[in-house]
């Protein structure tokens, strides 16, 4: 908002009142504005948005303007705070318990206008995303040292138009993926024995 960051309103809160404004379009009114939905949106106080609205949002000029504070509260963490923001952490809260884990004893409202000041260290959303690769991965062991097998069934249709179902046992090297399939009619322990006799004549034995 150019206008209200023109009067020197912290940035938190000329963005608060620019998204108020673009979601209440022509029935937005700074006389009428939502004081709590404000100190929602930007961390600062009640009362200091009170005093601000009865100047029109207006920050009046002290007696300590253009002197520039040596220190503030969050002297000593900036270097950390950055580091977050460029790692995409921007949530007030988080951050604010990441440097009270630091030992920052301020409080949240310092660090929301901090983090609005410097959205510029905040990577790109595209860039927040590691690539994630792919997820799969095939379980793997040495020469002939172990096989899997199991029964799978499916519907066959024979010569005749009929249709009936199958079982069909397969086996897999865990080491070279070489696979062995048989159907048969059903998935009787006698045929899971003479599929693993005809797998092992065929793979060789682990």
């Amino acid at each position: 908002m150019r206008e209200l960051n023109g009067n020197g309103l912290a940035p938190s809160i000329a963005q608060a009142i620019e998204e108020m404004k673009a979601e209440q379009g022509a029935q937005f009114s700074l006389d009428h504005i939502n004081l709590a939905e404000l100190e929602r949106r930007s961390g600062v106080s009640r009362g200091k948005l009170r005093r601000l609205k009865r100047n029109g949002f207006r920050d009046l000029p002290r007696s300590t303007k253009g002197r520039k504070h040596k220190a503030t509260k969050l002297s000593g963490y900036t270097g950390l705070l950055d580091s977050l923001l460029r790692q995409g952490v921007k949530n007030s809260s988080v951050v604010l318990e990441r440097l009270q884990q630091a030992g920052f004893d301020g409080g949240a409202t310092i660090v929301k206008e901090y983090i609005a000041a410097h959205k510029h260290l905040i990577p790109a959303k595209r860039q927040q995303v590691a690539p994630q690769g792919n997820r799969g991965r095939r379980y793997t062991t040495a020469p002939g040292e172990a096989y899997q097998m199991d029964w799978g069934f499916t519907d066959v249709l024979d010569y005749n138009g009929n249709t009936y179902r199958a079982a069909c046992f397969a086996m897999i090297c865990h080491h070279c993926g070489q696979r062995y399939i048989e159907f048969f009619p059903n998935a009787k322990q006698e045929n899971l024995f003479i599929g693993m006799i005809h797998a092992f004549q065929y793979m060789g034995m682990p």
